[in-house]
């Protein structure tokens, strides 16, 4: 049985019941302790009041997990930042809508974390899911896309291309032609640099990221709609590398979404993206992230 006190960092609690019904499931019981806010709260589970413990008595206090409720739309690196100064164990810190995720258990996700994981991708897609899983970004390919060749180039000779500092190329329309955004090279590489506005806020970025790069567990993902492609991707040599596709293939890098799937999205970079969002996630995330293993969780 697990020690748990609440910490409501706001009072979106929509993942806070079937948080609490997961963890009690897998740790044969859970012991709500306490609830913490920057205001006092009422709460009351099995029609018990949960005692309010005001912050700055938290450490004081004696728990395994500090769960935080209503963070998801916040981003934990903020949590994370105001668990610092309030001096509470990061290491014990847990968002409610992570334990949600299919295939979570605490001893994955603390693996996970202490993994210190580097996703290399294509485009946004690290970002989205470093943020569905309030990682830190331990790779500068966050915000920005790479052609697939480019991207392929780049894999093909990491250390090299990461030697090279970003020169400003260009500006450049997204599709809609609305939102202008500076390009940049390394060596023979273009980045497409969407989310930023200049190229100065973006090389710093970029710097500061490739610092953090693990290169001792790199995971490696794009997508594509060309078999071709895919052949060269599952040619490169990395451990864990996935390049998701809407065909079927023999390739072990090779994972299927069937485009059927999700008709809100015409175009199959959207479904892409939505697995890094976990709208739906298609295969278990975990088993992804920690080893680069195929587990599908719906039927294709």
């Amino acid at each position: 049985m697990k020690k748990v006190l609440l910490w409501f960092f706001s009072y979106d609690g929509k993942f806070l019941n079937s948080a609490a019904e997961i963890l009690e499931r897998q740790h044969n019981g859970l012991e709500v302790i306490g609830v913490t806010a920057s205001v006092p709260i009422s709460l009351q589970r099995y029609g018990k009041n949960v005692s309010f413990i005001p912050l700055d008595k938290v450490t004081a206090i004696e728990f395994d997990i500090l769960l935080v409720v209503g963070a998801k739309n916040i981003g934990m690196s903020k949590v994370t930042k105001v668990a610092g100064q309030l001096k509470f164990p990061e290491e014990k810190l847990l968002g409610d809508w992570i334990v949600c995720i299919p295939g979570f258990t605490l001893e994955k996700y603390r693996k996970l974390q202490r993994s210190r994981l580097s996703i290399f991708s294509v485009n946004c897609f690290g970002g989205f899911i470093s943020n569905t899983f309030a990682l830190p970004f331990r790779s500068p390919f966050v915000n920005l896309y790479l052609n697939d060749e480019d991207f392929i180039k780049f894999l093909r000779a990491p250390h090299v291309y990461m030697e090279e500092k970003p020169a400003y190329q260009c500006q450049k329309l997204d599709s809609t032609g609305t939102i202008e955004f500076p390009v940049a090279s390394i060596g023979n590489i273009s980045l497409n640099m969407l989310h930023y506005k200049i190229f100065e806020e973006a090389f710093e970025v970029w710097e500061r990221r490739k610092s953090r790069i693990n290169w001792y567990n790199l995971f490696v993902v794009m997508w594509t709609e060309n078999a071709e492609i895919a052949q060269e991707f599952d040619s490169l040599p990395y451990g864990k590398k996935i390049c998701f596709v809407p065909f079927k293939s023999d390739l072990d890098s090779a994972w299927y979404i069937n485009p059927e799937i999700n008709k809100n999205w015409s175009r199959f970079v959207d479904k892409f993206n939505d697995f890094a969002k976990g709208i739906p996630f298609y295969y278990d995330p975990f088993d992804m992230l920690l080893y680069g293993k195929k587990t599908p969780l719906i039927e294709m």
